[in-house]
């Protein structure tokens, strides 16, 4: 039997009162740039000298007033008699779901959420329902985006072939505040043979709601990818290269590890 909660006190009788269920916080369980998972944690207080149970609960989460996830579930939680107990709400999704669905403002560094639904309480007449409805904000994280700009050759030995370069990265930042880009380790590539590997402490940083070019500067021996990529770079000519990195973005947020993998021909100066 299902009831509403207008009619509790009237079944139920003076002796015994309906729980109370309020939103406490947001607890970020695990946060990177491919996904976000969370605890909606309540702080839920059974007055009642007997314990209650949590039978079911339904909620629908949506971001800037659009529903993006939703369900239903049975529950095994229970409320001790006479005391508040943490109610713990877990939902996650990727990003790339949220932003596909969601015309969010770009410069941001937090979007509004609204999250509503039901918590279904067993009691000695019945599930009776106790709705909620809150709101407030999420952290929008978005990925930075990178793309090469150019390649210099501030010096270059043709006897051995160990060259100086420096390669220019255009990065977009989408969120409102500075990223900055820390402990880059990466692994360069020319016309498919692996040229240098590396770790630059700091890159440097991007304001918010802009695209910069930073630089990774680096020392190689071109004659380990061959006679004519070293050809090309004397010469100036258009490669083929590939950069994969990992890093640790300073975010808003904190820090966030960052995986890329880019690769595309880029002009030499």
């Amino acid at each position: 039997m299902r009831f509403s909660l207008l009619f509790l006190p009237l079944v139920m009788g003076c002796s015994e009162v309906i729980p109370t269920v309020v939103f406490d916080r947001l607890d970020m369980t695990s946060l990177d740039f491919e996904r976000f998972d969370a605890d909606f944690v309540f702080k839920v207080d059974n007055p009642n000298p007997i314990t209650v149970g949590l039978d079911n609960y339904d909620y629908t989460l949506a971001f800037a007033g659009v529903p993006l996830l939703a369900g239903n579930h049975q529950d095994g939680f229970t409320l001790e008699a006479e005391a508040q107990t943490e109610l713990h709400l877990p939902l996650g999704m990727a990003w790339t779901d949220a932003w596909s669905l969601t015309e969010a403002t770009k410069g941001l560094d937090t979007i509004g959420f609204d999250l509503e639904g039901s918590f279904g309480f067993d009691t000695p007449l019945g599930v009776a329902d106790l709705p909620y409805a809150e709101s407030g904000e999420f952290p929008a994280v978005r990925t930075p985006k990178f793309k090469f700009k150019a390649l210099r050759v501030p010096s270059v030995d043709v006897l051995t072939g160990v060259a100086e370069l420096e390669l220019d990265l255009d990065i977009e930042n989408e969120h409102g505040s500075m990223l900055w880009f820390d402990a880059f380790h990466y692994d360069l590539s020319m016309d498919g043979a692996d040229v240098v590997t590396g770790l630059v402490p700091s890159l440097g940083g991007v304001d918010g709601a802009s695209a910069e070019t930073l630089t990774l500067p680096m020392s190689a021996n071109l004659l380990v990818a061959g006679v004519e990529v070293l050809t090309a770079v004397i010469e100036k000519r258009p490669l083929d290269i590939g950069l994969s990195a990992q890093m640790d973005v300073q975010t808003p947020f904190g820090v966030v590890p960052l995986s890329i993998d880019e690769s595309g021909s880029v002009s030499i100066e």
